[in-house]
Order: C-alpha cells, then structure tokens, then sequence
C-alpha cells in the first residue's frame, strides 16, 4: 500500500514537471528575451560597484557632520619663525613615510599646545603627524612628561615601505596611546576605503572614538560629507594667543595635522584633501555610524527580477506612450529613492544598473511586442479574408436562394388569384384567401432579406432628391391602409405642412412603411396609430405611435438589431426582425437619429429625424 501511495506521488509530480515543461516551452521566446535582460542587468550590477559612490557623493554637495569634531591646521608660517631653533635631528629619517612632518616639531610650542587644549578637558585629541626618529632625541621634564603621556593624547604610528612600524618617541611603556595613520589608495590613486588595522595597533581613528571599525578584508568604504572646509577648523596661532573661547574644545575630538606646499594631498570622490581632513571624514563615519550598508549580490538580482517582471507588465498591457511614460517614471523614481536613502538611511541601492535593465527591457520587450502584433496582425488579416469570403459566399447562397423563390411565389400567387376567380365557394375561397396571405407573407421575407443584402453590399448608394416628406408618407399609408381596415385600424396623421428636402425618397418610403407596418402588427384590433411631422431644431420630426402591447424595457435596445426580436414576439406575430434594423440603417445615411419610446399595455412611439440641410449626396457607402 505504502509502495503504490509512493508510485502515485511520483507520477503527480513527474506529471506536474512535463506541464510546466511544456508552459515554457510554449513560451520559450519570452523567456529567453527576459533571461537576456536579466543577465545585462546582473553583469551592469556586477560593475556597479564601490565606485559608483563617487558620484553620489559628488551630486549630493556637503552634509551635516558631527559638532564633536574640530581641526587645528599648523601652517608652515606658524613655525618658520622658529625653525632655526628647534631639534633637527634627521636620523632613521629613510624610514618615515612623509618626512615633512618632523618640520612641525618645536617642543615648547607643542607643550603650550597641549596644555592649553587639555585644559578645556576635550574628549581626546589625535596627533596625525608621525613624531618618531625623525625629530630626533626629546627631552622631556616630569611636567612635560605629564602633558605629552596624557591618556586622552594618542599619537600616530606609521609603516615604512617594508610594512614596518614606526612608534613615534612618546609611546607609553603598553602602547596603548598609539594609533596607525595609514591611508591606502585604489588603483587609480583614489582614496575611498579605510582599513580596518591589526589587533596589535588600531587605527588612529579607532583609538580617538573608543569604537572599533567593522571587521572586512575590502575595506570599509568612507562617508565623505562633503570638500575641504565642513568640519570647524582653527590654526595654531588662534589656539597660542588666546583667541577663542575658553569652551571651545570642550568634551570635543580634536585632530592636530599640518597645512603646507610640500605636504601630501590625497585624491578623493569629492576632491583633494589632506591627511587630517581624511581622518575627520573617517571620524565622522565612526562616530554616527555612518558606514554605507549594501545587501549582497543575489539580494540586487533578485529584485532586479522582479523590477524586470513590472516593467514586462507594463510594455505588454499598456499601449507603447503609456509604456514609456511608466518605465521613464519608475527609472526616475528608483533613481530619487536611491539618493533618499543613501543619504538618509547610508543604504546603497544601484541607480544605473536598474536604468540600464529597464532600457535593455524596453528595447528587447517592444520588439517582441512587434513581432507578437505582426503575428497577430497577419492572423487576424487571415481571417478577416476569410470571414470575408465566408460573408461573401453567405451573401451568395442567400440571394440566390431570394432569387429563385421569388418566380415560384409569384406563380403560386398568380395560381391562387385565378382560382379564387374561378371558385366562389366559401370553404374553399377561405383557404385560398389563407394560401394568399402566407405567399404574401413569404414574399415580404423574401423582400427584407435582399433589401439588407443591397444595403450592406459594396456598391450601395444613397439617391438623393428633393421631395416632400409629406406627400412620401401619404404615398406610404396608401398602402398600408387596406392591411389597416382588415384589422379595424385606425390611421390618423397630422402633418405640417414645410419646404421641400433633400433626401432620398425611396429609402424614407421604405422606412415610414417599415414604422408603420410595425405598428399594425403589434396593435389589436381597434387600435388606432398617428403619424405626425414637424419642423424644430434643423431638423425635420417624423412620429408614428401606435396603441399597440409595447415593449419590455429590456427589449429596448435588442430590437435595433438584425434578425432580433422582442423576447415574447416569437409566439405571437410572424417577422424577420429586420424592419427595425433598415430604419435605423437608413436613416442614420441620411444623418437622422431613431429613437423610441414604449410602455408595456400602453404603446409605442418611434421618431425619426432628417436633417433640413443634406450631407449625403451621392456618397458611396462602403
């Protein structure tokens, strides 16, 4: 039992597999054409990597940054009066990475430097300027010794060209008040990450913070804020003479580097900086943890699929303008969402590879678009040729069926007229009279239907004259007026009296006949029907209405039709239910409108108008 239950289920699904092989496979051009896209989306996402910041750092103009960050820029003028006296001590020199900065070392001026900033009790102060070997011996007094190993103080350490550490002269005894300055550059001399440093000496930016770079082996891409000048800066003769506030780097991180021609700059997303200015930048990211989030590839393909199915859905449901105008606005709107975020949220979503993707889905998709309605273009021509030559060969059959009854029933009829002339016996001049009527009848739905075969032909046309439309329903009723008295009918009609028209009068005829013989037919005996015309509005009003059963208001609008009649007529009057459909026909050639208006057990009244002024003068209808 278990065995077969085992068998069943995976024949379900070897049978579930075959169907949703054969739904792709019908489907394959599709699918391949949004594979293709996908791909371009996923190898644009693939280069749009680290670099792409640059530029959203560069549109984006200076940001907000952290208040506890201030500089001291020492320039070259601040120490060249004192050049001559300071230490000049250039041994080991070979081994220091920026051997300018040992230029900046004066002792009583770096004493008088840091005494005055730790007396604003600052939260710590980073010394970005490597003071090793290169300034050679210091002595120092217990006072200075006080003031330089200061725990708050943390000096920069540096590697050689051998990755060798330099510790600068006042390292404590644990090196604990040591932090690496190292900048690295891309390959193409752009600084954009920070590295995290070993456990054994932590960056310089980490030391200052108390907080810990996030642990990767790429490196950690910097939140530059903005160019030289969005941090507060001060130089070292405000600070010497007393020119600031005595608050000013309270409870503050202070970064000391150095300002002159010969110092090194470094090339950034948002310019040149200095060393000093990078560390800020660096700070500034620790501090607000402003590092820049991403998710991981698959994570961006992922939604990359199903940007691509929106888009798809779009080009395929929407016409072509309205297409574009969605895919330009959904590019437009992840473009700003991108920038929001990155600049709010420090999340990183791709910009250009979502426009790349939707312009690849755009161009692949519309030609497939093309080449489904060319398909479908030529299918549907198929077919309309041959519903033509189907309604041709309908058309065919019909008339010439129309064609060859009409001489029997005129034979028929001429028959029953001379033996109703010959044979006077009531029974039998009954069922004569009967025979009669039915060719009568017969003959009439013979006549409608090649009426609406010539009117829905190729070579129609519209013969237009100028009559009265008076004297065209006078010539109408005489006709009808014999079927009217059979029935105890009476025809009234008020007719007022108007100018000549254009129209043409054999089409008009027919529809008044049509009108008229309707109402005869669905109204019981003494009834009474009214033909009424009138001028108002440009246009000439011609009425008939009849007290006759009415119609149901769900008929309304069917009895326009061909070959349609009202839902209960069937089993109580004969018709083709084609009158109605040649009277909206012809009158809507001439430029008039039908209209009707029925109650059930009340009546009916139908109302046509023409236009005094006629458009249709020998015109061709096709």
């Amino acid at each position: 039992m278990l065995r077969r239950v085992q068998t069943g289920k995976f024949q379900e699904l070897i049978y579930r597999s075959e169907v949703l092989l054969r739904f792709f496979s019908r489907r394959r051009g599709f699918w391949l054409r949004y594979l293709l896209c996908w791909v371009i989306g996923c190898v644009t996402l693939a280069s749009d990597e680290i670099n792409s910041y640059d530029q959203r750092f560069q549109l984006r103009g200076d940001q907000k940054v952290s208040s506890q960050i201030v500089m001291i820029t020492i320039k070259q003028s601040d120490i060249s009066n004192i050049y001559d006296a300071r230490t000049n001590s250039l041994g080991n020199i070979s081994e220091a990475t920026d051997i300018t900065d040992s230029f900046f070392w004066d002792q009583k001026t770096w004493t008088t430097l840091l005494q005055r900033l730790l007396k604003q009790n600052p939260k710590s102060i980073g010394v970005v300027l490597y003071f090793g070997d290169n300034i050679g011996a210091v002595r120092m007094s217990a006072e200075d010794h006080k003031i330089f190993d200061d725990p708050r103080i943390v000096w920069a350490s540096t590697t050689n060209n051998l990755e060798r550490v330099l510790t600068p002269v006042f390292a404590n005894s644990e090196k604990t008040n040591l932090g690496n300055n190292e900048i690295r550059r891309d390959e193409d001399g752009i600084v954009r990450r920070v590295f995290p440093s070993r456990s054994d000496m932590p960056h310089l930016v980490e030391k200052i913070t108390g907080k810990s770079f996030p642990t990767t082996l790429a490196g950690l891409p910097i939140n530059y804020r903005g160019n030289s000048g969005v941090f507060a800066q001060y130089s070292l003769s405000e600070i010497l003479y007393d020119e600031l506030p005595a608050n000013t780097f309270t409870n503050k991180i202070i970064l000391i580097g150095a300002e002159t021609s010969s110092a090194p700059v470094y090339s950034t997303p948002v310019g040149t900086l200095s060393r000093t200015e990078i560390m800020a930048q660096i700070t500034d990211t620790v501090i607000g943890n402003k590092w820049i989030k991403r998710l991981t590839f698959w994570w961006y393909a992922i939604g990359f699929a199903v940007l691509m199915w929106v888009a798809v859905f779009i080009i395929t449901t929407y016409p072509q303008s309205v297409a574009l105008f969605f895919i330009i606005w959904i590019a437009t709107l992840l473009a700003a969402l991108s920038a929001w975020v990155f600049d709010s949220f420090y999340f990183w979503s791709p910009a250009f590879s979502p426009f790349v993707l939707l312009t690849a889905t755009w161009t692949i998709f519309i030609g497939y678009q093309a080449t489904k309605i060319e398909k479908q273009n030529f299918a549907l021509q198929q077919e309309q040729q041959y519903l033509a030559e189907l309604e041709q060969l309908k058309n065919n059959f019909v008339s010439l069926i129309s064609h060859d009854l009409k001489t029997p029933i005129a034979k028929i009829q001429a028959i029953v007229d001379r033996l109703m002339t010959q044979h006077q016996e009531a029974e039998l001049n009954t069922d004569l009279r009967s025979l009669r009527t039915y060719s009568d009848e017969l003959n009439r739905y013979i006549q409608s239907i090649l009426k609406v075969l010539r009117v829905e032909s190729r070579d129609f046309k519209v013969n237009v004259d100028v009559a009265d439309i008076n004297e065209v329903i006078e010539e109408a009723l005489q006709t009808l007026r014999p079927l009217a008295r059979e029935k105890d009918i009476q025809v009234h009609t008020a007719l007022e009296p108007m100018f000549s028209l254009e129209f043409d009068s054999t089409l008009i005829k027919e529809v008044i006949i049509n009108l008229v013989e309707n109402a005869i037919k669905y109204t019981p005996r003494s009834g009474s029907i009214e033909v009424i015309s009138h001028e108002n509005d440009d246009y000439v009003h011609v009425v008939v209405k009849d007290t006759g059963e009415g119609i149901k208001p769900e008929d309304m609008d069917k009895v326009w039709g061909k070959f349609t009649r009202g839902s209960d007529q069937d089993l109580k009057t004969k018709g083709t239910g084609l009158g109605l459909y040649l009277v909206k026909y012809f009158i809507e050639l001439h430029g008039g409108k039908v209209t009707m208006e029925s109650k059930v057990g009340v009546g009916t009244t139908v109302t046509f108008t023409l236009p005094l002024e006629s458009e249709t003068e020998s015109e061709v209808i096709a």
